[in-house]
């Protein structure tokens, strides 16, 4: 991607999807609201809340839209890109420069947005995000990544209806050569931990999107070996090895899959084994 020059500071917009989030949509705009870079959109989706949420966003300058689609939890599922789409497609992307998805109980620092940019320009990545304290990460978080228009446009401008579909966006990138960012000293936090309410069949989901990208058996069983680390549970486990070989034939493109099985076959998985141990022992959530 070309390093572009902005005249001022960087347009970015952002989507929210929330669902009964008044507990934490105040906090989260608010943050953004003061970003020392003014952000150029903000569209937040209530997914059927039946709390406060909507009346508190409207405290603030967000586009509020309302999913027309009356579901039960889509958590861990496919058909939660479509709620995520929905915001996505009343971006004006041709006016801005980076896209963003933020959780609805996501903080972010009031200079989010200006460092991690900043970062972007100087590395050329087209897909990165900062860390979220307590959890550790190798690749750009779902919640506060930032995408380069160019590089979202090239894919569609939308996420995949499939599993695995927040892998896909930095997985793609990686596979098209380009640089995808994880920035630890970026520091954010959550009102939640990641997966804190995660039932063990989402943990099957989780491992059918591992299918479904391509992703090794021995790389998805270390994987899973986490949860246990995690404090997940024997049965999460279990489910997320269940999913893994469920999948029969809901997968990605095969040349992406390829590029996966590849890039994380066994000679990567057992590369650096005394970091990767070290990494694993002080792996918490």
């Amino acid at each position: 991607m070309n390093k572009t020059k902005f005249d001022e500071f960087p347009r970015i917009g952002i989507v929210i999807i929330a669902r009964n989030e008044a507990n934490n949509i105040y906090d989260t705009l608010d943050a953004l609201s003061q970003q020392t870079i003014p952000l150029t959109q903000i569209v937040l989706v209530d997914d059927n809340s039946t709390d406060d949420t909507v009346k508190i966003a409207k405290n603030f300058d967000v586009e509020i839209l309302t999913f027309p689609e009356i579901h039960d939890n889509w958590v861990t599922r496919p058909e939660l890109a479509k709620v995520f789409n929905y915001g996505l497609n009343h971006l004006n992307v041709d006016n801005l420069d980076f896209i963003s998805i933020v959780g609805a109980d996501h903080l972010l620092s009031f200079d989010y947005y200006e460092k991690i940019t900043e970062k972007m320009m100087t590395d050329d990545s087209v897909v990165a995000s900062g860390a979220i304290q307590g959890e550790i990460a190798t690749a750009p978080r779902g919640s506060g990544r930032v995408i380069r228009k160019d590089y979202w446009k090239s894919i569609g401008s939308k996420l995949p209806v499939n599993f695995g579909y927040e892998t896909y966006v930095y997985v793609k990138a990686m596979q098209l050569g380009f640089n995808i960012s994880y920035y630890e000293d970026i520091k954010t936090k959550t009102a939640r931990r990641t997966s804190i309410t995660y039932k063990p069949i989402m943990y099957y989901h989780y491992g059918y999107a591992m299918q479904a990208l391509g992703y090794p058996l021995l790389h998805t069983f270390l994987r899973s070996l986490l949860l246990l680390k995690r404090g997940k549970g024997f049965k999460s486990f279990m489910f997320f090895l269940k999913g893994y070989f469920s999948n029969k034939g809901i997968f990605y493109e095969e040349s992406l899959r390829n590029f996966i099985s590849k890039k994380y076959n066994t000679k990567h998985v057992l590369s650096n084994p005394t970091e990767k141990f070290k990494r694993f022992m002080e792996t918490k959530y």
